[in-house]
């Protein structure tokens, strides 16, 4: 190819690309939220709410019949999980009214938990830095708290999103406690992953703008605004430009206490006023005495001149001092030591703070040392919105991109909460690329409820738990797992049964010390505590981190570059990026750690040591209802009689009882959820 097609070619597909582009300001996702009309259909017809009419439309115009409900027993333990990530309580009752339990589980402080990882999962939250200076963030736990707080309270979601975006520019003028929770929001933006070593601090700043740039895009509005830092999109209408608009923003936050070696991040003080007063009057304590002490030194190495000790004062002109002279010295050395110990431990947390006010200029292709034209601070301009207006000059611009983001006329934010939250509870979105709501996204299998969801959760004031209500009152949700006919609806687009889904790492840990009777169910806390900014774990040195704790998972410390090994081997999501959706696989090592694993032994062990008869019927009954929920029936009774009179060690009844446990713990019908 000789160099005039050469560039030919290539010019046909920049004015492709460019026309591309300029077309998608069409693409659905961009398009105004506007209440569609609801499906009619008879009184006699499946279905109990709105959700299940636009569901039962596309199922009747692919002639696929709607599911039948799930039995009770399936509910309950489909409920528990989806709530609050927990088994389900053994009851002698198994009797329960749905609205009731509902209410009672969205109540529950335990819902908090569960629902905040989910969103850990979006904010990529990590108790350690990773990357190549793995330091702890010692105050990480605080945003984890403030995250279960936040969902237990139903704080509405476009307060959630300002208060995690700009919850420090409106702490001004609040109490104490509340001024101290809108700043530990920002750690959303705080603990992302940094390149510290990197040893052009420029580049190391624009890299750690471009994360909190592209995880603001993902998480709020699933896009994937990094994708414009070297060049325009090459498929959403985002500008380099209005990259570098945005990005000026997070320029113009503050981060990073010190951005050259050896760099330290920003922290908010969040002790009181009195309690920093104190803290300072200490330090000037503190300070004097050092000063005291070095002019005594000093003092008393001029007098070994004066006395004629010495020609000159030595390097350690302590090796002269008389003993009355060591003892004084040695006197201020203890006051001074007693000083420091019991210097006032301020209380701190990550977060960011506005910084020096800045506009950022087009880097060329991405190369902060090639630059172009300087651009204001802004926001996308592919839809407009009431708040849409630059940033006064004396502020950073975070607050009006909050606003902006939780507008309700933002086409994509409520669309892209709503269809995670969808996705939480089935297993599968409306949209299925959670993260991405651009052109090259997946399209919405039933758009009319994705808006129409999008649109009722706006007008019910953005609460995530009315969000609940709804989908879990749904026939839809409430839908057996099987189907007469898989043919009709293959991959479940239709969602013609309920998608079995597998426990999450989380939930499968949480519910084994559940049933041994040990776990400690204390909401909040801290109980990883390294020193900050502390070396983690490296490539060469040991992670002394302990996970042996009988928390909720939730409360287990994360560590970038080396993950608790259960969390690994149960699909835990990559810490570093926003994570909407879980990837689900079923392994052999998943079944050899089942199968082997100290955990699941002493589990099981324990299991049988709280529960077990010397009448086996009765015992048989007790594990299938503890672990699965249900009654056995008559054919598994009479096979797990006989494993336990066959078992090889005749002589060991809770040996045997703890084997045929740990395979009740192992089977599909507890990993997975139907």
């Amino acid at each position: 190819m000789n160099i005039r097609v050469f560039a030919i070619f290539y010019f046909s597909i920049f004015q492709g690309w460019m026309g591309f582009a300029g077309k998608n300001i069409q693409h659905w996702a961009y398009q105004p939220i506007i209440e569609p009309d609801v499906p009619r259909f008879s009184e006699d017809a499946w279905g109990s709410n709105e959700i299940d009419a636009f569901i039962l439309e596309d199922l009747n115009k692919a002639n696929c019949p709607p599911p039948e409900q799930a039995e009770n027993k399936i509910l309950m333990r489909r409920l528990h999980y989806t709530l609050t990530g927990l088994p389900v309580p053994a009851v002698k009752n198994k009797q329960f009214k749905f609205s009731q339990k509902l209410e009672e589980l969205l109540s529950s402080p335990h819902y908090g938990e569960k629902w905040a990882r989910h969103w850990m999962d979006v904010a990529r939250y990590a108790d350690s830095n990773g990357l190549d200076e793995n330091l702890a963030f010692a105050h990480a736990w605080r945003y984890r708290d403030y995250l279960i707080d936040a969902f237990n309270r139903d704080i509405p979601f476009d307060e959630f999103i300002i208060e995690q975006l700009a919850g420090d520019l409106i702490s001004n003028g609040k109490p104490l406690e509340e001024a101290n929770r809108l700043k530990v929001a920002t750690g959303f933006l705080a603990l992302g992953p940094k390149l510290l070593a990197e040893p052009d601090p420029v580049k190391m700043e624009m890299d750690m703008i471009d994360e909190q740039l592209d995880v603001v895009g993902q998480a709020f509005t699933a896009l994937t605004i990094g994708c414009a830092r070297c060049h325009d999109h090459m498929s959403d209408p985002i500008t380099t430009a209005e990259y570098y608009g945005m990005a000026g923003i997070f320029k113009s936050t503050k981060s990073m206490d010190k951005i050259t070696p050896p760099t330290h991040w920003f922290e908010h003080v969040i002790s009181s006023k009195d309690m920093q007063l104190h803290a300072e009057k200490h330090e000037m304590l503190i300070e004097s005495q050092k000063k005291l002490i070095q002019a005594y030194k000093d003092k008393a190495a001029h007098e070994l001149v004066t006395l004629k000790v010495v020609s000159r004062i030595p390097k350690n002109p302590a090796n002269f001092y008389s003993e009355s002279t060591k003892k004084e010295i040695a006197f201020l050395q203890e006051t001074l030591s007693k000083y420091e110990e019991s210097r006032p431990a301020l209380e701190y947390c990550h977060g960011v703070s506005d910084g020096n006010i800045t506009k950022l200029k087009v880097h060329l292709r991405g190369d902060p040392d090639t630059l172009g034209d300087v651009q204001e601070r802004k926001f996308l301009s592919l839809f407009q919105v009431s708040v849409h207006q630059l940033p006064p000059e004396h502020e950073s611009g975070r607050l009006q991109l909050a606003k902006w983001i939780a507008s309700p006329e933002n086409p994509l934010t409520a669309r892209v909460i709503v269809n995670r939250v969808w996705r939480w509870h089935f297993g599968k979105g409306l949209v299925e690329t959670t993260d991405n709501f651009g052109v090259l996204g997946a399209k919405p299998s039933h758009p009319k409820l994705l808006d129409w969801l999008a649109y009722r959760f706006i007008e019910d004031g953005w609460s995530i738990k009315s969000l609940h209500r709804r989908i879990l009152s749904s026939a839809t949700w409430q839908a057996t797992c099987k189907t007469l006919n898989s043919s009709l609806d293959p991959q479940n687009t239709l969602f013609s049964r309920f998608p079995i889904r597998k426990l999450a790492a989380e939930e499968i840990r949480d519910t084994w010390i559940s049933l041994s009777g040990d776990l400690n169910r204390t909401i909040g806390g801290k109980i990883f505590n390294p020193k900050n900014r502390k070396h983690i774990f490296s490539v060469t040195s040991i992670d002394e981190t302990n996970y042996n704790i009988n928390r909720r998972s939730i409360y287990l410390p994360v560590i970038r570059n080396h993950l608790y090994d259960f969390f690994q081997l149960f699909d835990f999501p990559d810490p570093t990026i926003v994570q909407g959706h879980r990837k689900e696989s079923s392994t052999n090592q998943q079944a050899l750690y089942l199968m082997n694993s100290p955990f699941s032994q002493s589990t099981a062990s324990k299991i049988v040591s709280l529960t077990f008869d010397e009448d086996k019927s009765n015992w048989i009954k007790e594990i299938y209802s503890l672990i699965l929920g249900r009654l056995p029936s008559v054919k598994e009774e009479l096979s797990a009689k006989k494993f336990l009179r066959d078992f090889p060690d005749p002589k060991s009844d809770h040996h045997a009882a703890t084997a045929f446990t740990q395979s009740i713990l192992c089977s599909n019908e507890f990993l997975y959820l139907r």
